[in-house]
């Protein structure tokens, strides 16, 4: 995670407790927002996520927690309890690789419609696919 951190401009990760046993990863590439009210979301570039290592890590892969406004198919908003939905998880994958995976889905390069989690951002997103992915940034030149 320290390797990530310090190969991207636009990750930035803090870790918690000794040893790490949690994370807060704040994003710095655009993605999405709606805020309450309006129908059309626009773009930011600050998304915070929280990740958690349980005791089965990485058997199973850990609890994450959205912290910032998002609209995303695979993202709820803190509002709506933050889970994430990452789809399939290997216990080989790096919490870096996740990091990453995490950071292309905000960057709408991976999204998921049949298995979303917020059905009106995956209705939204179905009619406006042709936009995306809203940022070609690499994440981590290099890593």
């Amino acid at each position: 995670m320290r390797e990530l951190a310090q190969a991207s401009d636009l990750i930035q990760i803090a870790p918690g407790g000794d040893p790490p046993d949690r994370y807060r990863v704040l994003f710095r590439c655009h993605g999405l927002a709606l805020a309450e009210g309006e129908s059309t979301p626009h773009v930011t570039d600050r998304h915070i996520c929280d990740i958690y290592l349980h005791r089965d890590y990485p058997q199973r892969p850990p609890h994450m927690i959205w912290r910032t406004p998002i609209f995303h198919p695979n993202i709820l908003p803190p509002e709506r309890g933050g889970a994430v939905c990452i789809g399939s998880w290997s216990p080989a994958e790096t919490l870096a690789d996740l990091v990453l995976r995490i950071g292309q889905m905000i960057q709408y390069h991976n999204y998921d419609l049949q298995d979303a989690l917020n059905r009106q951002a995956a209705q939204w997103l179905d009619k406006h696919q042709g936009r995306f992915p809203l940022d070609d940034r690499s994440l981590a030149p290099g890593y």
